[in-house]
């Protein structure tokens, strides 16, 4: 036979989310006039007799048969109780709720009657009441309420009869109509449950549970928790300082009050080496060389004189210079050597041979011979060459100039002059002012290599090397930052006070004899006397708006931003450990 299973009917999936106005809701929409309520597996809204009786009145009121597919006994008593018929599935024929009683009648088990729905009701009542509670308790903690106690039990109190009136809404007199005569058997058994807490513990641990959080947050949220920081912005004016002060190198000497402070002064030594390129030329050739004739002119002033030609003593012919290879002297033995006229005349002479050799290396100065044209760097000595002068060979080669040396020297100081500061200043440390102006560098002399005139090889990069030493003095900051702090506040008013100081620094450093000066320069930005000892005094135990109001009020300050640790909490703690104190000066 074809049941229910042919029948046309519309379904509806019940979701563990759903309410049971939702559900009243799809019952009604539904255009078939069957209708299958199909709940997962957790019963969840259908698990309330109240809830079921709903169900059933809906589908009276909309003209609707309903059936409940499950097969769990519990929601089976629910649906019969309700009149609700059941099905195992979308497939199999429904059960009247005449025939689930009957069933349970034959099994022994205990109908649901008008006592279970009191005990279902009552069980929704404290459901609804803890919930109720904890709402009010929750919005009470919110809103900062000062009487903890007294508005907790005040909420507690509505709440429940918010949740009273929400069941005598749900279940009017229709909703509990008598579900058929055979409940009156039901009724007879109710004298034999007496009713206990069992049922209602769960409920009771959990409301206590949450009282206590309740009493715990309280004294936490109003106790504990408040924190407040102050923020307040000083208006300060910019003032420049500039001072003449000297300096002494002996310890002991020093009157920082009157601007006379200690030099403290640190060495560097570095090696330091720079490369170069060698623009330097020579010919590394073979000097020319050959014999020269010189004849020395005597007259009456210089008879009884020698005349002396030194080695080394230059002869040149054009732009070719020659040296001799040893030393000669011209000297008459006797005025009878040349005659009285000659001697008037300047005839008189001496000639003797010499060797020469080229001042330089280089083919150009193979010249031949030449009778004339000699220039003489002797006086009263001529010379001459009977015979060509040979042997100079050409080379040339690149070699270190004196002008390369010059210049990669002046490369070497700058170059470590950079590294050296920073050390200095690394042993100083942050406690002292730096004198960079006094710097001392001393160079030892620098080493070439190659050397000045000595040929470069092929692929070999010329290299200076000496060793440096830098030399700088610093002062003592604290002492300066006092110094300025003390001629400052000389000049403020005794309201003011300084609120910062500029990093000093001295221009101008000069030696003379054994002392040392400078000028010593700074800006300070000053204010009115506001510490956080006196804001701190002024804020404890005070309201928000109050701590504003009276700070604002003070010449000088010109913002004040109190926040609290949470929103509820408009007044300043008296504990100074919950106040945290930022004093801003405005740039």
């Amino acid at each position: 036979m074809c049941y229910y299973k042919c029948m046309n009917k519309d379904v509806v999936y019940i979701e563990p989310e759903d309410d049971i106005t939702d559900i009243i809701a799809r019952i009604k929409a539904a255009k078939l006039k069957l209708v299958a309520l199909v709940p997962p597996k957790k019963i969840g809204v259908l698990r309330s007799a109240v809830n079921t009786k709903l169900v059933a009145k809906a589908a009276r009121q909309s003209e609707k048969v309903v059936v409940i597919v499950t097969t769990d006994p519990s929601l089976v008593k629910l649906a019969a109780a309700a009149q609700i018929p059941v099905a195992k599935n979308l497939q199999s024929r429904p059960k009247l709720p005449s025939e689930i009683k009957e069933e349970e009648k034959s099994t022994g088990e205990q109908v649901i009657n008008e006592a279970e729905f009191d005990e279902e009701i009552a069980a929704k009542e404290a459901e609804l009441a803890a919930g109720a509670a904890a709402g009010v308790a929750g919005a009470a903690v919110g809103a900062g309420v000062g009487s903890h106690t007294a508005n907790a039990k005040k909420a507690h109190e509505n709440a429940s009869g918010a949740a009273k009136s929400a069941i005598d809404q749900d279940i009017s007199s229709d909703d509990l109509e008598k579900t058929d005569k055979k409940g009156e058997k039901g009724k007879k058994s109710k004298k034999g449950n007496i009713p206990t807490l069992e049922k209602y513990r769960k409920w009771i641990i959990i409301g206590a549970a949450a009282f206590v959080v309740l009493v715990a947050t309280l004294i936490w949220a109003f106790v504990f928790a408040p924190a407040a920081n102050i923020a307040v912005a000083i208006r300060t004016t910019s003032n420049n300082f500039s001072e003449n002060v000297s300096f002494v190198t002996k310890t002991g000497t020093e009157k920082p009050s009157e601007g006379v402070f200690l030099l403290e002064s640190q060495s560097v030594d570095k090696a330091t080496s720079v490369e170069f390129s060698a623009t330097g030329e020579k010919d590394m050739g073979e000097k020319a060389h050959g014999t020269l004739d010189l004849t020395a002119t005597f007259s009456v002033d210089t008879i009884n004189s020698a005349i002396s030609v030194p080695q080394g003593a230059i002869f040149s012919r054009g732009d070719y210079q020659y040296t001799t290879d040893k030393a000669i002297t011209f000297k008459l033995d006797n005025e009878d050597d040349c005659s009285v006229s000659e001697l008037k005349a300047g005839k008189c002479t001496i000639s003797t041979s010499v060797n020469v050799t080229a001042i330089e290396a280089g083919d150009k100065y193979n010249i031949g011979a030449y009778n004339s044209g000699w220039n003489s760097s002797i006086a009263n000595v001529t010379a001459s060459n009977s015979a060509a002068f040979t042997g100079g060979t050409s080379k040339k080669v690149t070699v270190v100039s004196q002008d390369d040396f010059n210049k990669a020297k002046e490369k070497l100081t700058d170059q470590g002059k950079e590294d050296g500061i920073s050390e200095l200043k690394n042993k100083f440390g942050n406690d002292m002012i730096v004198i960079e102006s006094s710097l001392e560098v001393k160079t030892s002399e620098p080493t070439s290599t190659p050397g000045v005139d000595q040929e470069v090889g092929s692929g070999v990069t010329p290299k200076l090397s000496a060793t440096t030493t830098f030399t700088m003095f610093a002062v003592d900051k604290n002492k300066v930052e006092e110094y300025i702090k003390q001629k400052t506040e000389e000049k403020l008013a005794s309201d003011q006070k300084i609120y910062a100081i500029d990093t000093p620094f001295f221009e101008n450093f000069t030696k003379t004899d054994n002392s040392y000066t400078a000028k010593l320069k700074s800006s300070t930005k000053s204010g009115p006397k506001v510490t956080e000892e006196d804001i701190l005094e002024k804020s404890k135990g005070k309201k928000v708006g109050e701590i504003q109001s009276l700070l604002k009020s003070i010449n000088g300050v010109s913002s004040v931003n109190v926040k609290t640790s949470f929103p509820w909490v408009r007044t300043v703690p008296d504990d100074p450990n919950k106040i945290t104190i930022e004093l801003k000066v405005e740039e």
